[in-house]
């Protein structure tokens, strides 16, 4: 199966640099990498082309790149998805690391019927900063980071670690969902044709929240599941200032997309990868 990991970046060059390390050391390698790019300076271009030469052994990375016009992330990954070449569509955003077996964890439990959806690790402010400033991947649990999360600097202890078995995942409640609310667009993954489906990303929102939250409703209003992978699929998250507020007009307006979604159950947005009158 061709595999295309789709990633979002926005003006943090050096955090990119690791994600796509990490996606370098990946156990199971995908076919092509894809930066959605909503509109970054020429710093990201020369550190996506220092990467280009640094891992084209490996596989093949385009700069999907649009002109910064405030926030478009949906607008630039829609077409990223349109330039891509893989059956199967993994997302981790531009400021993650991922742990070795992150593309396997996705694609073991891979459904032509579902989405998947994992969390991720946010690393404090000042681990952060050391990791971006030794140019070095932090994608696993190092007893800098333990103790980092047991004084709270650092957050989400309980998603950092694997947890395979079973029966205790049953226990944990790890392989539970709770739709809508379960993808977080830092890392889910799903079949090409799924993504098509519900018309990919709306355009229609107008800033970093909830859009993420919307594919979820539109994939369970066709019918299909969302599957976890969480303590699967690991991801560990450079620290950065929240983007959004609640008490903005923008998150109120995306929120009234949100509920009228789910109100009327509609499958697909009509402002989407094709445009529907």
């Amino acid at each position: 199966m061709k595999i295309s990991i789709i990633v979002p970046t926005f003006n943090r060059p050096k955090a990119l640099k690791l994600c796509l390390l990490s996606l370098a050391e990946q156990s199971v390698l995908p076919h092509e990498v894809l930066i959605a790019d909503d509109g970054s300076t020429s710093d990201t271009r020369d550190t996506v082309m220092e990467m280009q030469r640094l891992l084209e052994n490996l596989f093949t990375i385009k700069h999907v790149w649009q002109e910064d016009a405030g926030f478009r992330k949906p607008k630039i990954l829609n077409e990223t998805v349109r330039q891509s070449t893989g059956t199967y569509l993994i997302f981790i955003d531009g400021d993650c690391m991922a742990h070795k077996d992150f593309v396997r964890a996705h694609l073991d439990r891979s459904d032509p019927n579902a989405i998947l959806a994992g969390r991720r690790v946010d690393l404090g402010p000042r681990l952060t900063e050391k990791v971006l400033h030794n140019d070095k991947i932090l994608n696993t649990v190092t007893p800098e980071l333990m103790l980092d999360l047991l004084m709270q600097k650092s957050n989400h202890m309980k998603e950092a670690f694997l947890i395979k078995n079973r029966l205790l995942r049953k226990y944990l409640g790890r392989d539970r969902t709770k739709p809508p609310t379960t993808v977080f667009g830092c890392n889910f993954s799903l079949y090409r044709n799924l993504f098509l489906d519900i018309n990919g990303c709306d355009e229609d929102f107008l800033d970093g929240s909830l859009e993420d939250l919307d594919l979820g409703i539109r994939v369970t209003n066709q019918g299909k599941q969302i599957k976890s992978v969480k303590n699967l699929a690991l991801l560990f998250h450079l620290w950065h200032p929240l983007t959004w507020a609640v008490e903005s007009d923008k998150y109120q307006h995306n929120l009234k997309i949100i509920k009228r979604r789910t109100l009327n159950k509609e499958k697909f947005c009509k402002n989407g990868i094709k445009k529907i009158n």
